[in-house]
C-alpha cells in the first residue's frame, strides 16, 4: 500500500502501535507503564546498529543530535552531545525514536518506492538538527517519536486517571508523566496537544482540554 506524503495522527498511531505489538510491548496502563526500550527495538526488532562519533561537520546550519545512515542500517549518535544526553534522558531517547522513524517512514518506504521526498536515493544521510524550520519529513519523524515513546492506548487513561485525582494540574505532575515514559517536557507538551489531553498556554497555565481554554477567554471576553 502506498504511504502518503501526508499522514495523519490516526495513521501514525497505528504505525507505531503497531511496531510495539510485533515487539512485545504491552499496550496498556496498569498503574506505572514501563518506559519503551528504544534502543532494544532499534537494534533487535530493526538490526540497526547504534554508535557513538563526532559528528558535528554534518550540519553547518544546526546542532546536530543524531544521523541515520541507511547503507550502513546505523544511527550515529553524536559524541559531542553524550554529556547533554546523559542529563536528559528523554532527549536521548526521543533523538534514537526521531531517527528509527526516518528508517521506518522514510528509508523502508523508499526502498520499496512507496512515498518520495527531496532526498537523492536511500543512500543518503538523515540527520536531526535544532531548527525552527525543518522539512515535512522532520515533522513525521518528531510525530513518529512522540507517537512510539507515549502510546495513545497508555497515555490516554493515564492522563485521564490525573484529571480525576486532581482539579488543577501543575507542573510537578507533568515532569511525573515525563518520568513514567522517560521522555523531556517538550516532548510531553506536544504530544498532550496532539491528543488534546491536556493545553497548556501561552503563559504556562494548564488546562484540562483546549476547548476549556478557549471557553475562558470567552467568559474572560
Amino acid at each position: 500500500m502506498r504511504r502518503k506524503s501526508f499522514i495523519t495522527t490516526n495513521e501514525m498511531e497505528n504505525i507505531t502501535e503497531q511496531i510495539l505489538t510485533q515487539y512485545g510491548f504491552p499496550l496498556t496502563w496498569e498503574g506505572k507503564p514501563s518506559v519503551v526500550p528504544i534502543d532494544e527495538i532499534i537494534e533487535f526488532h530493526y538490526n540497526l546498529d547504534i554508535s557513538w562519533e563526532p559528528i558535528d561537520h554534518m550540519g553547518q546550519d544546526g546542532l546536530v543530535m543524531a544521523a541515520i545512515i541507511p547503507t550502513k542500517r546505523e544511527i550515529v549518535m553524536n559524541d559531542s552531545c553524550k554529556e547533554l544526553f546523559k542529563e536528559k534522558i528523554g532527549t536521548m531517547n526521543f533523538t534514537m525514536a526521531h531517527e528509527l522513524g526516518h528508517w521506518v517512514l522514510h528509508v523502508e518506504d523508499k526502498q520499496n518506492e512507496q512515498i518520495s521526498f527531496s532526498f537523492n536515493d536511500v543512500n543518503d544521510v538523515f540527520y536531526c538538527r535544532n531548527l525552527s524550520k525543518k522539512p515535512p519529513e522532520e515533522y513525521q519523524a518528531d510525530m513518529f517519536a512522540g507517537s512510539l515513546l507515549m502510546p495513545r492506548p497508555i497515555i490516554e487513561p493515564l492522563i485521564d486517571n490525573l484529571k480525576r485525582s486532581h482539579e488543577i494540574i501543575t507542573f510537578p505532575h507533568l515532569y511525573n508523566v515525563c518520568d513514567v515514559f522517560g521522555v523531556s517536557i517538550s516532548a510531553l507538551k506536544v504530544r498532550l496537544h496532539t491528543l488534546n489531553l491536556l493545553y497548556i498556554d501561552g503563559n504556562g497555565k494548564i488546562h484540562k482540554s483546549k476547548e476549556e481554554y478557549l471557553g475562558q477567554i470567552r467568559l474572560d471576553i
